[in-house]
């Protein structure tokens, strides 16, 4: 156990000091044992980054099991797929409600409750438990700990300070007895490791378990030649209010009006019920492209005829565009609000950080990433992919492991 912590703990160093240098997986497995322990994974539903990261955390423990409360979710264009992964669907209550934000966006919201949870747990009769999010499966969760005292607690914390400011009282008080039933949490981000902190958990008790990129969505292929009058901006995502995909729209479009000799080309991966509103800034000067659902072959195209990828978001815990953007050589145009891009754009370096929040710093930022050269785009590009190059799902499953072979060690020497 001491020389997989030890390994871990180096891993762990190499994310902290922020180099943004490539970690020597191969190498690092090789030393790996499989921790004793069988884990449960309880989750709303799998995207790709998950799977891609759970098959790490599988091959490195006894068991792994993963418990979901619904295959998918209604507003997600994919079907879910997690071949090679020990998966169970719960009996689940899910609720719809409306999450409203003083950004001035309102979207639908999903409440899962799990209810055979502890069924399902005494069943597995796990070592430890890795449950998402501080709701009403973690809760759960809690109860089931509180009766099994050679079973571990740890929460996934998938959130960031600027959406939990406003949460409403009863999520509140929720939060307060979780906290006292769960052993360890972990942080998705920076943001996400403030608020946990702000609730009084200690340093001892927090650990980094980070969203990873998945490769099948990385382009690998030479960068498409692109033309000296027009930047190709790429948008990923849904065309919601929350996304802030109306507003960015509305000034590009008035910077290109203000700036005839250069050309804006918006390509949109997705779809949205602003579609039509933002068809409809289109102008010879601001070519809008609707490129639809993309799968991930589609992405990687997307990626690499694209100069520049945009992330104006209102709200988002995390953000995995900008960073499997920047995996693909593309410097990234984001806002504050998405960890990731505070996690990893760096001003002036590999991309330009915005308030979506206000007009001016949007418009500011918008005028340095067009009025940057095409051969500074280019080391731009370059240093963005350098930037995220360990977000691999190894080192994701890595940092799951520091803490799953903490706990295995504790609970081995009780």
């Amino acid at each position: 156990m001491k020389s997989l912590q030890q390994n871990l703990e180096t891993i762990a160093a190499n994310d902290n000091n922020a180099t943004g240098a490539a970690i020597d997986q191969p190498a690092i497995e090789e030393r790996l044992d499989v921790i004793d322990a069988h884990v449960v994974i309880l989750n709303n539903y799998l995207r790709q980054h998950h799977v891609a990261a759970y098959k790490e955390i599988a091959r490195r423990v006894r068991k792994l099991t993963i418990l979901l409360s619904v295959d998918m979710e209604p507003d997600r264009k994919w079907e879910a797929q997690w071949d090679g992964l020990d998966v169970i669907i719960q009996k689940n209550k899910m609720f719809t409600t409306k999450w409203r934000h003083s950004s001035g966006f309102s979207e639908d919201n999903f409440i899962h409750i799990p209810v055979d949870t502890r069924k399902q747990l005494k069943s597995l009769n796990p070592d430890i438990i890795f449950s998402y999010e501080m709701g009403m499966r973690t809760l759960l969760c809690g109860f089931y700990r509180m009766f099994h005292r050679n079973c571990r607690l740890v929460m996934v914390g998938n959130m960031s300070e600027h959406i939990e400011r406003e949460r409403g009282f009863f999520r509140k008080s929720l939060r307060k007895t979780i906290l006292r039933c769960v052993d360890y949490f972990t942080y998705n981000g920076p943001s996400c490791k403030r608020y946990l902190k702000s609730l009084g958990v200690a340093d001892d008790k927090l650990f980094h378990f980070p969203y990873c990129i998945d490769p099948e969505s990385v382009s690998t292929d030479p960068r498409a030649t692109q033309s000296a009058n027009t930047r190709e901006l790429l948008y990923c995502g849904a065309m919601s209010s929350r996304k802030g995909i109306l507003q960015f729209a509305q000034i590009a479009q008035q910077w290109s009006t203000n700036n005839p000799d250069l050309s804006i080309r918006l390509n949109i991966a997705g779809t949205g019920e602003l579609q039509d509103s933002i068809a409809k800034l289109s102008t010879n000067n601001f070519a809008i492209n609707f490129l639809g659902n993309c799968d991930q072959r589609q992405l990687r195209d997307a990626y690499r005829n694209a100069d520049v990828c945009v992330f104006p978001t209102l709200a988002d815990e995390w953000g995995l565009v900008p960073i499997e953007a920047m995996a693909s050589g593309l410097p990234v145009l984001g806002s504050i609000h998405a960890q990731s891009v505070e996690s990893c754009v760096v001003e002036g370096e590999n991309g330009w950080v915005f308030n979506p929040e206000s007009e001016q710093t949007i418009e500011s930022a918008l005028d340095r990433c067009m009025t940057t050269t095409a051969e500074d785009l280019l080391t731009m590009g370059i240093e963005a992919k350098s930037a995220v190059s360990y977000i691999t799902p190894s080192f994701s499953a890595n940092e799951a492991c520091h803490v799953i072979s903490l706990i295995a060690t504790t609970l081995q020497e009780k």
